[in-house]
């Protein structure tokens, strides 16, 4: 675990097996951040990034259903740290068309500020034109802005050290992806575990955009190239769309990433899988 001095993120989450009911293992890396934290892998490379600033104020560019604010919130909290989430505000929603701090908060916003965030609307646009307001606003005020989509080498590195811990004797590995972090850790910790040669991953994207820039990117982070016998799924989801009709697991699932993989890895299954849960 990481021991903070209000709280604490976990290491070694569990691999449950669900063979018998689902027909794969799955990696339990929603239990990283328990409560009131998010059920998000990524918390841990968050916390590692803030606590290695020097700022007491933090920023994030939160999204339409993202938990990278809760997560970012949930770190200051823990370091005494202010944050500011800076979120979209859809001018359909606003109820004074010139104040964007007038649109109501959706339920990744309220997360983050129930722990203590401050809130700042922006209208809704292209992510890196919203990226960069945030940004100037926060380092007018002193701050750091945490890098857009939480592409932290930090969450690789937590990552791979969760593979590397332990043996994971898989012919597949499913990992549900957005930016690709978390794919790309799983792949580092499996490429030093295998000596160079990774068992191939199954990699489920949450939503449609470039699949050889995402590709590229895992690659990057990671230092070494995906298995040849690696898959990429791209289902054409938009951003916005929550997961196709279909069953739930027992085990905590987002509607927006997860969820889609396992309901895609239930219509097509591989024999001797694992599911590395994000969250």
């Amino acid at each position: 675990m990481i021991k903070t001095s209000k709280g604490m993120l976990y290491r070694d989450t569990p691999i449950e097996d669900y063979t018998k009911r689902w027909g794969l293992c799955v990696k339990r890396e929603d239990l990283s951040c328990p409560p009131p934290g998010p059920p998000f892998s990524k918390t841990r490379g968050v916390y590692a990034r803030v606590s290695s600033r020097e700022e007491n104020l933090i920023g994030v560019l939160d999204t339409f259903h993202s938990q990278a604010g809760q997560a970012v919130a949930r770190a200051c909290s823990l370091l005494g740290k202010r944050c500011i989430n800076f979120y979209p505000a859809y001018k359909r929603d606003l109820t004074d068309i010139h104040d964007c701090q007038s649109s109501p908060l959706r339920r990744p916003q309220i997360l983050a500020k129930s722990l203590g965030a401050e809130m700042h609307g922006l209208r809704a646009g292209r992510s890196c034109i919203l990226y960069h307001a945030a940004k100037r606003i926060t380092e007018h005020a002193g701050g750091y802005i945490m890098p857009n989509a939480l592409k932290l080498h930090e969450s690789v590195t937590e990552t791979s050290r969760e593979v590397t811990r332990r043996c994971l004797d898989f012919d597949y590995v499913l990992v549900a992806i957005s930016s690709g972090t978390i794919a790309a850790g799983v792949l580092k910790g499996l490429n030093e575990l295998s000596g160079g040669d990774p068992p191939p991953l199954i990699l489920h994207m949450g939503y449609d955009r470039s699949e050889e820039s995402t590709t590229r990117y895992i690659e990057k982070e990671a230092g070494c190239s995906l298995s040849k016998r690696s898959i990429l799924i791209n289902e054409k989801y938009s951003y916005k769309d929550k997961s196709k009709a279909g069953e739930d697991p027992d085990w905590a699932c987002n509607e927006y990433y997860d969820l889609k993989a396992f309901r895609w890895w239930r219509a097509n299954p591989v024999a001797n899988t694992l599911m590395w849960n994000i969250g």
